[in-house]
Parts: C-alpha cells; sequence; structure tokens
C-alpha cells in the first residue's frame, strides 16, 4: 500500500501543495515551522478522519484562507492511493461555519468525506488507507495515561477492521446514554423505580458491544507481543523481552474466552456494580476503562524506565502496529515517521534505517537536515526540502 499523489488546499500553512510520491522511502527536511510534519499530519487525517495535533477541526483550515461569496473558508485533502486489490481516492472537507452559525452551540466546522468521489461517513473511510504514526510525543503511548494505551489499540484494530471502528462508535454512545441515565437517578431527576428495567437494556447493550471490544483488543495484544517483543531486544541491544498485558476493568475474563463468555462475565460484574454506578453517576467498568501495562523484565518501563527503555519501547510498539496490519491484511501500511532520529543512538538509528528500506513499504520521514543519514541511505531516499509551506526537490 502506498500514496502516489496529495493535495491539498489550505490546510495548515500550505495554500496549496500538489505532491506526487514514490514507493519506498521520501525524506521531508527543513527548519522547524516549515510543514514538514504538516506533510505526515495530512495524510494521517485522510486515513483517519482525525488529527494527531489539532484540539479541533477548525484549526486545520489555513488561517489566512478567504471564502467564496456565500461560502466560508476551507481545506481540502485528497489523496490517491495504491493498494494490493486495487487504487482508491480519498477527499476530506473541512468548512469553517459562518460566524453567525458558529456562535449558535452547532459544531464550528463541516466534514465532507469522499471514497472515490462518493459521500461516505467518516467511519467508512477508515481503512482504505492504513497508516502507522510515529511522533516524539509519541512517548507518551509508555508513559502517559491509560487513554493513551486504549487509543493506541482503537488506532490500530479501527484501521485493519472496519466492524471494530463501527462498534466502538456503537459503544462510545451506548456509555453516552447509559452516563446520562446513571446521573439522572443519582441526581434524583428520573425515579429509581424502573431503573432495574431501564439498566436491563442499556446492560446487554453495554456488555455486547463491549465483549466484541474486548475479545479483539486482547487477540491483538497476543499478537503484538510476539512482533514488539523481539524488536525491542533488537533495538535496547539486549535479550529482556518487552511484554504488554491487557488489564481488563471487567472482573473474571479469562483471556482465551470467546465473546460470549466475555459477554457473561460483564453482565455479572455490572449487576454487581449497580448501586455504585448509580450513586457516581457514571459506568464503572468496560473498554473505556481498561489499560495496557508494558514491562520489560517484569519491570513497568512507564514508571521505572529509562528514557532509552522508554523510546525504544514506543517504537517497538509501532514497529509491531505497522507488522499487526501486514500480517492481518496482506498490505503493508504507509509508515509516517516525524523527526525520528533525532533522539536515537547510533545502534537505534542503524536498526530503524533498515527497517524503513523494506521492498514494500512506503515511508515518509522528516528531518530538520539530512547530517542523521549516511550517504548510501540518501542516495537511496526521494529527498525534498521544505520552507515555509512549499517543498522543493533535493
Amino acid at each position: 500500500m502506498y500514496v502516489t499523489y496529495l493535495s491539498l488546499r489550505d490546510f495548515r500553512n500550505y495554500e496549496r501543495l500538489d505532491l506526487r510520491i514514490e514507493p519506498g522511502v521520501t525524506l521531508l527536511y527543513g527548519p522547524n515551522a516549515a510543514g514538514k510534519t504538516t506533510v505526515l499530519e495530512a495524510i494521517y487525517f485522510l486515513a483517519t478522519t482525525r488529527s494527531p495535533r489539532a484540539g479541533a477541526d477548525r484549526e486545520l483550515v489555513r488561517f489566512e484562507a478567504q471564502g467564496d461569496i456565500g461560502v466560508p473558508p476551507f481545506a481540502r485533502l485528497m489523496c490517491e492511493v495504491v493498494r494490493a486489490d486495487g487504487h482508491v481516492r480519498l477527499e476530506v472537507v473541512v468548512q469553517r461555519r459562518a460566524e453567525e452559525e458558529a456562535t449558535t452551540g452547532t459544531a464550528p466546522t463541516i466534514k465532507t468525506v469522499r471514497v472515490d468521489r462518493k459521500a461516505v461517513r467518516a467511519l467508512d473511510l477508515v481503512g482504505n488507507l492504513r497508516v502507522v504514526l510515529f511522533t516524539p510525543a509519541d512517548i507518551a503511548l509508555v508513559t502517559g495515561a491509560p487513554a493513551e494505551r486504549r487509543r493506541y489499540l482503537d488506532v490500530t484494530l479501527s484501521q485493519i477492521d472496519g466492524r471494530y471502528v463501527r462498534t466502538l462508535a456503537h459503544y462510545q454512545k451506548i456509555v453516552q446514554q447509559r452516563n446520562s441515565l446513571l446521573r439522572a437517578w443519582r441526581e434524583g431527576r428520573r425515579p429509581l423505580r424502573y431503573a432495574d428495567d431501564e439498566l436491563e437494556f442499556w446492560n446487554r447493550e453495554l456488555a455486547m458491544a463491549g465483549a466484541y471490544l474486548l475479545r479483539e483488543r486482547l487477540l491483538a495484544v497476543v499478537d503484538l507481543n510476539a512482533l514488539a517483543g523481539p524488536l525491542y531486544c533488537r533495538m535496547s541491544g539486549g535479550d529482556t523481552m518487552l511484554t504488554l498485558t491487557y488489564q481488563s476493568s471487567v472482573a473474571g475474563i479469562d483471556p482465551t474466552a470467546d465473546s460470549r463468555a466475555i459477554e457473561q462475565a460483564f453482565l455479572m460484574h455490572l449487576a454487581r456494580l449497580r448501586d455504585d454506578e448509580i450513586g457516581r453517576g457514571q459506568t464503572l467498568i468496560g473498554p473505556h476503562r481498561d489499560d495496557l501495562l508494558i514491562t520489560a523484565g517484569g519491570i513497568p518501563i512507564g514508571a521505572y524506565g529509562s528514557r532509552g527503555q522508554q523510546r525504544s519501547a514506543t517504537l517497538a510498539l509501532k514497529l509491531g502496529e505497522a507488522e499487526l496490519m501486514r500480517m492481518r491484511t496482506g498490505d503493508a501500511p504507509v509508515l509516517l515517521l516525524d523527526d525520528l532520529l533525532s533522539e536515537l543512538d547510533a545502534e537505534r538509528r542503524a536498526h530503524v534505517l533498515g527497517v524503513l528500506e523494506r521492498p514494500d513499504q512506503q515511508t515518509i520521514v522528516t528531518a530538520t537536515g539530512t547530517d542523521d543519514f549516511d550517504l548510501d541511505f540518501l542516495r537511496r531516499t526521494r529527498r525534498w526540502r521544505v520552507e515555509s509551506g512549499h517543498l522543493y526537490p533535493a
């Protein structure tokens, strides 16, 4: 799988960009704030309809962009992708709402998604282009809050399987609606005498969707252990394996259980928590409360690992994510590596560069310069110099 063409209009600091991209490795280099990371962000956005950097989609529209008469400013992103099963064209338009609309409490942007020029839901775009993004901030995957690790699993599995992303969206709506009911009972806005009947329906919906998500995550963690563990050993230069352990908030789950058994355990735990959940006004168990424990030699890396161990673990997880996508789909994802080598020593740098040049792997790398790359690598790489939102062949 690889991107052959990327087109941007009024996206971030790019007024206009039309970029042909070759298979293999592409290096974008230039000073900070020139627009290198924005190219990676655009490709990631076209794969997931989410930005890894923006707090709101409104920030994606170029600040100086001018709308037409009666049409507010908008950003347009489009790419063409070659996959093992054919070609696909992906397009996302993010349009600011008019100022009078933006003050009414509605969403500040309108997002339009098209696959092969046909309008689709954002969920239906996910998986058409699979990407793995690595940035220096991704060390939070190891050191940060559980939400970072849940997001890692969700983004990976959503790109692999359309059923997962649809079930995840459904599950999140169930949690939101169930929490609203629980808060209403806690605050006395709804009579408790009907609570058991209403909870029976929502518990069943929650357990059914949650059991599927839990089962898929558990299976993914088994595969990631086999993939990321050896990668960590090679990058850290030792024989200590990286180990991932899924920590479910649902008691009594056997990691080898099927979805039906997980669903029954889920329902039993919910029944025991009834009064506690009503008292706190929130759903206390489920995939939205789970975590992924990351250890090396039995020691939690996030709390006790060195900066080098944490960096190696993060990189192993990201490369393991790419291998999982390749293994499950038969097609390699596009690797997007932002300022990858800046904090790696020579040994880790050599290993990573070796991974990048796999014959069926498209990789786009950013750097502030070319000094961290050896001459042989640079000769085999397509290079672009990035300055103030413009790309120049090098």
